[in-house]
């Protein structure tokens, strides 16, 4: 399924933070902000595929990873 979004709207994928043991073992950091992935986009100000660090608290679930959020809500684009 794809997405349009308007006006100012940014569609996101959620991609937590995943570390790994020299095991092989896999851990979820809580140090490590959730970052997110632009899958679709309504505003000039960010490209799809650009890591965000958004304010979660605005984002509105879509489905299972993803969600709608306002580009007032980007906190900082990941370089």
């Amino acid at each position: 399924m794809s997405y349009i979004p308007l006006n100012r709207n940014v569609i996101v994928e959620r991609i937590e933070p995943v570390k790994t043991t020299a095991s092989g073992i896999v851990l979820q950091s809580s140090q490590e902000p959730d970052r997110a992935k632009v899958i679709a986009t309504g505003a000039d100000e960010v490209k799809l595929d650009e890591l965000l660090l958004i304010n979660w608290n605005k984002a509105v679930k879509i489905d299972k990873e993803t969600y709608r959020i306002h580009i007032d809500d980007v906190i900082a684009v990941y370089e």
